[in-house]
């Protein structure tokens, strides 16, 4: 479903609860033996790196044999439920700014984003950046590597699983 402005569907879908997820430090459980499963490779062969970017940001990156992460998301913790859908909003909206500057004025024919169901309480995925960004509770998580919009669904799908 695409979607272009603020609307009720949105107010219906804010979250309230909490998912268990404390800390990203540990990227939501998501392990490197876990990454290369999904990659293909021997578990040797994936090594897991996590930054804290702030005081509820984390960056995780996953590297295949080289400095070139296969596997990129960060993860982002709200106080709470609602925070985080408010800042769902936020995004959807920079984002409806952003499809309007020059890079991308008229270059996106199906829109600035595209709601994603079905994984976590809400979803968007965007050419703007070819990233997937799905809340979970008070929990969001944007996964940026790989660049496929399918293969960043799917790898939601198991992050969100943990917690």
């Amino acid at each position: 479903m695409l979607r272009g402005g603020l609307g009720a569907v949105r107010d219906q879908r804010r979250g309230e609860g909490q998912a268990g997820l404390k800390d990203g430090g540990d990227c939501g459980g998501f392990s490197a033996a876990e990454a290369a499963a999904w990659l293909k490779l021997p578990s040797g062969k994936v090594k897991r790196s996590v930054a804290q970017s702030g005081p509820r940001l984390w960056l995780c990156s996953y590297l295949a044999g080289g400095s070139t992460p296969a596997i990129a998301f960060s993860i982002e913790i709200a106080k709470d439920g609602k925070t985080a859908a408010v800042e769902m909003e936020r995004y959807r909206d920079n984002l409806m700014v952003a499809a309007e500057t020059a890079p991308f004025k008229g270059k996106l024919p199906k829109g600035a984003y595209s709601d994603i169901m079905g994984v976590g309480d809400e979803g968007v995925w965007t050419d703007i950046n070819g990233a997937y960004t799905v809340r979970k509770g008070h929990v969001t998580v944007q996964f940026t590597l790989p660049k496929e919009k399918l293969s960043q669904v799917q790898l939601a799908k198991i992050v969100l699983a943990k917690f």
